[in-house]
């Protein structure tokens, strides 16, 4: 179970046999945030240890508490609207700094696009966080999602595809058991695989064509791949069983889609020429086990061009619509908290929170 956890005392963890990819276990570089329990002054100093803006926090547990077929649709609805509402309490610490994304109970569309609308309306969610399994048998290609698209697109905000690992509804449990190596490979990139195939090919950016989706801490060199296999098929396929199809599936992509990068894959460069560095963003996972964090932005620095790097580090404001009038914002807000601590601030870039 200690993978599940943040780490709760500083200092040394005399661990003789550290997690495999815990790149914080063995570090004080959380020491700060354990000693203010992981509150919002601590989020805000990780994010000026980081060179961030503004974050856009998806959570951890709240990836797994609904994460299981037949649950009551009114229990869901309830867990959701205590999550939406502490987060957006959390959020008010630094709210032109600090934005959340909705938790939606998705066993119910209708409820799912009520409470999304109460979220963005009167909590200001900037979108939505979705796991990308299969729930309740509706796929993300079924007509049955259509509402809960539309609501997106009419209320500007954003779909975010984050998955995780061991949910009881998981695919990847039935294939590995509870072994966390093989279902954390499997699960963050071929869950969000099929989930891009069937949102592509199903037709749902054609026929919502303003909806913007994310595909977040699954790293991304799969995208290029995925979509030339794709437009491999279009010429055997495409008029006979979607012909509703009228783009290329990297025209769609750029249109319609993000993906994350997490700052030190190698293949960063390779990717972005293939499908853009403005359709990518990344993502600083703090303050997970696994996560470079604060090394997040200068990593990608050292695996890319600054080109390419600028372009990605400005992305979460593509995913999430924000503006330059967004950024002033947060400029004013670190500048304040600067002044009041005697130091001097100034950066660009968005980030995933996790």
């Amino acid at each position: 179970m200690q993978q599940y956890h943040k780490r709760r005392k500083s200092g040394p963890t005399k661990q003789t046999q550290p997690i495999a990819g815990s790149r914080l276990q063995e570090t004080d570089r959380l020491d700060f945030a354990i000693e203010r329990d992981y509150n919002a002054e601590a989020q805000v100093m990780g994010m000026e240890l980081e060179g961030v803006d503004i974050a856009v926090l998806y959570p951890t547990m709240g990836l797994g508490l609904l994460a299981r077929h037949g649950l009551d649709p009114r229990l869901s609805l309830a867990v959701c609207q205590a999550y939406n509402n502490w987060i957006h309490e959390f959020c008010q610490h630094s709210p032109d700094r600090l934005k959340f994304v909705a938790m939606l109970p998705m066993h119910d569309v209708h409820l799912a696009c009520r409470e999304l609308v109460r979220c963005v309306r009167e909590l200001g969610a900037v979108g939505s966080f979705i796991r990308p399994n299969l729930l309740n048998g509706h796929y993300w290609h079924s007509n049955y999602w259509d509402p809960l698209y539309s609501v997106h697109e009419e209320l500007n905000v954003t779909w975010g595809f984050h998955e995780g690992v061991s949910a009881p509804y998981s695919h990847m449990i039935e294939l590995y058991g509870e072994n966390r190596f093989y279902g954390h490979v499997a699960a963050h990139w071929i869950e969000m695989q099929q989930a891009l195939i069937a949102m592509m090919i199903g037709g749902v950016f054609e026929f919502h064509p303003k909806l913007r989706v994310a595909f977040l801490e699954c790293q991304n060199s799969w995208v290029p791949g995925l979509l030339s296999r794709i437009e491999w098929d279009y010429p055997q396929y495409r008029d006979s069983h979607a012909p509703y199809l009228t783009l290329t599936p990297k025209e769609y992509f750029r249109r319609n889609c993000w993906a994350a990068v997490e700052g030190s894959e190698p293949e960063i460069e390779a990717t972005a020429s293939l499908i853009g560095a403005d359709r990518m963003c990344i993502s600083s996972d703090y303050p997970h086990f696994d996560s470079n964090f604060p090394n997040v932005s200068s990593n990608l620095l050292k695996t890319c061009s600054r080109d390419t790097a600028a372009k990605i580090l400005m992305g979460g404001a593509g995913v999430y619509g924000f503006t330059e009038a967004d950024f002033q914002k947060a400029d004013r807000a670190a500048g304040a908290r600067a002044t009041r601590a005697g130091k001097l601030a100034g950066k660009r870039a968005v980030a995933v929170a996790g």
